[in-house]
């Protein structure tokens, strides 16, 4: 991966939080963390992620509200739901409603690497559909 991307986390488990932050801390990215889907929707207002990791429950709401504000922007944000607890049923739904992908807890860095991965080649098609 060449190019950083900016990547917001959305976790109000310390645990996933870290374990995160220590996955992308080698990787070409700009990570911005936040606990709360206020505190997202606050910065969403006022800058774009390539990437947005959100727990599937946070204190103030779930990832649908933050991905239904995602998928009315023009931007194009990529958001990864966490899953905590939920199984294949949870994880149907979120594809279904429109995020990008899916990842289980624990988190694992071959899974982070490839919803990056994904990302930059998304970039890369929109910047050469854009020139």
């Amino acid at each position: 991966m060449e190019k950083e991307l900016d990547v917001l986390i959305v976790s109000s488990r310390l645990e996933n939080r870290k374990a995160l932050l220590r996955i992308l801390e080698e990787l070409p990215v700009e990570t911005f963390s936040v606990s709360t889907i206020g505190q997202a929707l606050e910065v969403l207002s006022s800058h774009s992620f390539a990437v947005i990791f959100c727990e599937e429950d946070v204190p103030d709401g779930s990832y649908r509200k933050l991905l239904a504000e995602v998928l009315t922007t023009r931007h194009m944000n990529r958001l990864i739901v966490m899953l905590c607890t939920g199984e294949w049923e949870e994880y149907l739904e979120a594809l279904k409603l429109g995020a990008a992908d899916v990842i289980r807890s624990p988190l694992q860095a071959p899974d982070i690497e490839l919803v990056l991965i994904q990302a930059m080649r998304e970039e890369r098609k929109n910047e050469a559909m854009h020139a």
